[in-house]
């Protein structure tokens, strides 16, 4: 039994280090990707109000250096998936599924869509990684523990920061997650600082929180963004927001600075004019709440079905995008031609195929919820439901941030990655669950145990 287990953890261990490698080394292989809009606003530091969140500005703020940024986002990314294999392998006890999802886990892993990220001087690294460590403690905690330590607690606890400052939107869910993480602590553990932890947490949490909601820079941009790239092409939404007086000239600025490049970005333009200006100190700053809460279809079901609304939107523009695609920097920047990293298929190429791969991840996860009602498995049915739900509803404050059909695959990013793991841990797990319980059934009616027991 020992040489068995020793085997395990030497192949466990081998694996992993041939990822961590193959991970870091790539970096070496890559010019660091730098958006002339968007990355110089991580290097500015600021405590309150901050455009980006303190997370990413004081890492990039400290180091000020692009090619160690990246080797420690590289460093961060590998590190945070070769922990959530190992938690998913002790919830795995057959050893041909535990052969599958290893092969399936570590290809999604060395997809280009993730590696690209770590030579990336954006948030979607370090967000990502933060995404993955918190589903890690969370299963750990929930799933795999029969007891939580305390350590459990306070990893999970700084879990949830790290998510919250790692990105404005992530933020925006962090009061669904304080209230998980005070009735996690309430129920499961009898820790004498259980309370200040929550506090502390929380405080935390919530400063990340208001901070997402305090930048005009953030709201102008959005606003004009989403504008400009959604309701100016339903003819309803154009209709209400020309009667807002929002100023016509600012639709045909950002059409100009759509098509060529002028310096600056279009909704950046939109948001420097005069008109737009006056717009949003008259109530435009509401505009968008406003919108939103007197046209639920636009809330609720444009997020995934964008064209039914205006023969001119497309999917393109729809969470089902980011979702499915992924960005595609390594073919689309010269710096990334020499990386090693590829699409693989859990990210095709092509829309159709995209949206094909995206279906069948749902259609596992749906399988997969049956088996555990089936075998009456509470306990993943609701961990695996949250996470689900908590996905969506921060795919939804997404949205906001993602107007442009470039920015809907990036800031989709970790939902659209917790779309591919999730589905392959749920269908492995129901898989096991179901030979399990095959198993049990022979095993009371013969009292012969089978091989895979």
């Amino acid at each position: 039994m020992s040489k068995f287990f020793s085997l395990k953890y030497i192949l466990g261990f081998t694996i992993s280090a041939i990822y961590f490698n193959f991970r870091v080394l790539n970096v070496f292989l890559v010019i660091p990707f730098f958006d002339e809009y968007d990355s110089p606003a991580y290097f500015k530091w600021e405590l309150y109000p901050s455009f980006r969140t303190h997370g990413i500005t004081s890492l990039y703020y400290l180091i000020d250096n692009e090619f160690v940024i990246c080797i420690i986002q590289a460093i961060i990314g590998s590190l945070v998936w070769i922990y959530l294999w190992f938690i998913f392998q002790d919830l795995i006890k057959n050893k041909s599924l535990k052969v599958v999802f290893t092969f399936l886990f570590y290809l999604l892993g060395s997809s280009s869509v993730i590696i690209e990220q770590d030579s990336s001087l954006l948030s979607e690294s370090l967000s990502l990684s933060s995404t993955l460590f918190l589903i890690g403690i969370s299963i750990k905690i929930f799933i795999t523990s029969k007891r939580p330590r305390n350590l459990d607690f306070i990893f999970f606890g700084f879990a949830i920061i790290w998510f919250a400052s790692t990105k404005s939107s992530n933020s925006l869910i962090t009061p669904l997650l304080l209230v998980i993480y005070a009735l996690s602590l309430r129920l499961l553990t009898k820790i004498n600082l259980k309370y200040g932890l929550v506090l502390g947490v929380s405080v935390i949490g919530l400063f990340f929180f208001i901070n997402a909601l305090s930048s005009d820079i953030t709201k102008t941009l959005t606003t004009s963004g989403t504008i400009n790239n959604r309701l100016i092409f339903n003819e309803k939404w154009k209709d209400n927001l020309i009667k807002s007086d929002y100023p016509v000239e600012a639709i045909q600025v950002f059409q100009n600075y759509s098509k060529q490049n002028l310096g600056i970005p279009p909704d950046q333009a939109v948001v420097n004019l005069p008109q737009f200006k006056k717009w949003w100190n008259g109530g435009g700053d509401s505009y968008l709440l406003k919108f939103t809460l007197t046209n639920p279809d636009y809330a609720f079901v444009a997020p995934i079905a964008l064209p039914l609304f205006s023969e001119n939107l497309n999917y393109r523009k729809s969470l089902l995008s980011g979702w499915s695609q992924g960005t595609d920097r390594t073919e689309e920047y010269s710096g990334f031609r020499n990386s090693q990293a590829i699409r693989t298929f859990f990210w095709p190429d092509e829309p159709e195929k995209a949206y094909l791969v995206l279906a069948i991840s749902f259609f596992m996860i749906g399988f997969s919820f049956m088996i555990f009602v089936f075998l009456n498995k509470s306990r993943e049915f609701y961990l695996f439901l949250i996470f689900i739900l908590l996905t969506v509803i921060w795919s939804y404050l997404n949205w906001w941030f993602g107007s442009k059909p470039a920015d809907m695959a990036r800031h989709n990013l970790s939902a659209a990655v917790v779309f591919k793991v999730i589905p392959i841990l749920m269908l492995v797990l129901s898989i096991e669950y179901l030979i399990s319980s095959k198993n049990m059934i022979f095993l009371n009616r013969t009292g012969v145990r089978t091989s895979s027991d």
